[in-house]
């Protein structure tokens, strides 16, 4: 750990994983010391980013009303800053159909993401699936559907068990998706070339910033390019361990003020 000094820098480009590092994974809620430290930060000019797995549809209110300036959704398949959308990498239709006939034939359970929706087996049998299915069902707007309905994806989450043939679907599409592992039943499935890293660099160059003025804060292995990528890295306290020795500052845990906690040891507030 490196403990980078950003205080006597030029305003920085913060970018924040959601679940388990702004969001409390238990609790399901952004401590009041994070809430106060993004406003901090934007009192002093730096500008704030979501980084996040989640596709734009489904990236809670409580997130949305924290004021940032724009986001990088669906690991980098979706980016937009104030409000106007300046990237969407959309999968091909004629992949789309094929992807959803091999994980009914490989008996792979999941969520299929979009910018729009979220979209489910109709038999989703996997728990965590059923629970995913449950929260975005809360969601005020329809986002969610399921896969024999007209939708479009940008990348998966997929959940499986001995039943499931994941070997034979990484196997066929090992050159076209980066298979994130983030349990031993969980795979975060990403098109080639397309990551939190690679929404980091189209922000930097379309804001004209530096990637000297980055700032990344993560909790879990779909974070390793976003910290890799950031000139200051932060991992949370109490997230995955394989981070610890990857970044430049492991902060607390999320309702341990972890937020806040970093952004002051950097001098960010």
């Amino acid at each position: 750990m490196k403990g980078k000094d950003c205080a006597d820098m030029e305003s920085q480009i913060l970018f924040f994983d959601i679940d388990g590092t702004l969001i409390d994974e238990e609790k399901d809620m952004v401590p009041e010391s994070a809430k106060q430290a993004l406003r901090q930060a934007k009192e002093k000019g730096h500008i704030l980013f979501i980084c996040s797995g989640r596709c734009r549809a489904i990236i809670p209110k409580e997130v949305l009303d924290l004021g940032f300036d724009g986001m990088v959704g669906g690991c980098g398949t979706y980016i937009e800053y104030k409000g106007t959308e300046l990237f969407h990498h959309q999968l091909a239709p004629e992949l789309q159909k094929d992807m959803i006939h091999d994980l009914l034939r490989c008996h792979i359970d999941g969520v299929l993401e979009g910018k729009d929706c979220s979209a489910f087996r109709r038999d989703y049998w996997m728990p965590v699936v059923k629970n995913i299915f449950t929260e975005n069902g809360s969601f005020t707007a329809k986002t969610q559907c399921f896969w024999d309905e007209e939708f479009s994806f940008d990348k998966m989450a997929l959940w499986f068990d001995e039943s499931s043939d994941m070997a034979g679907l990484q196997k066929k599409y090992v050159g076209q998706f980066e298979f994130i592992e983030r349990d031993p039943t969980f795979f975060e499935v990403v098109p080639k070339g397309i990551s939190k890293a690679s929404g980091m660099r189209f922000v930097c160059n379309q804001l004209g910033i530096d990637q000297t003025r980055t700032v990344a804060f993560g909790d879990s292995a779909n974070d390793i390019s976003m910290l890799r990528c950031a000139h200051t890295s932060v991992a949370m306290g109490g997230g995955n361990p394989i981070l610890f020795d990857l970044v430049d500052h492991v902060t607390s845990p999320v309702m341990e003020d972890g937020i806040a906690n970093a952004m002051r040891y950097l001098k960010l507030i």
